[in-house]
């Protein structure tokens, strides 16, 4: 799925492959802030409930397309998606800092972390039916809702 080969479709419609998921996210986001240093200082509190609007957001896009049947599927595969995503940039980071510097380091970061975007887009293409475009276009819609989130609540802390 990671390398946009597979849809959410190859996965078990099971609600232990999701709780499996969503304990991988939590390991992963687990070692990212004990290693990463910027990661640390962030309020996980609001970064995981911008994460939840959006996969609220991808549930709406579901159900809004007559796919409610794949609303489990492809959040399971969104979910374990960016667990794997957020471990290699926790490796990635990691590996470049000690290596190179962490300028290199961060921008290498924010570039696997962006890799999400036509991740995601390749899981809601496939599970709605769609061109390809049609779903980056919707996870681009999930990021910015996410990223709007995070900055009206950011200031309210």
């Amino acid at each position: 799925m990671l390398a946009l080969r597979r849809g959410p479709d190859a996965i078990p419609h099971s609600w232990i492959i999701l709780f499996m998921a969503v304990g991988l996210l939590l390991f992963s986001s687990f070692c990212a802030v004990v290693l990463i240093d910027g990661v640390r200082d962030q309020d996980h509190l609001l970064t995981f409930s911008g994460y939840f609007l959006g996969l609220l957001f991808y549930a709406a896009v579901l159900v809004a397309t007559g796919f409610t049947s794949r609303v489990l599927q492809t959040i399971s595969a969104i979910v374990a998606c960016g667990a794997l995503i957020t471990l290699l940039y926790v490796a990635a980071y990691l590996i470049l800092q000690a290596l190179l510097s962490e300028a290199l380091a961060n921008l290498v970061g924010i570039l696997i972390m962006f890799w999400t975007v036509p991740v995601e887009g390749h899981l809601i293409a496939k599970s709605i039916e769609q061109h390809a475009f049609v779903g980056i276009t919707i996870a681009i819609m999930a990021l910015i809702l996410q990223l709007g989130f995070q900055s009206v609540f950011a200031g309210s802390g």
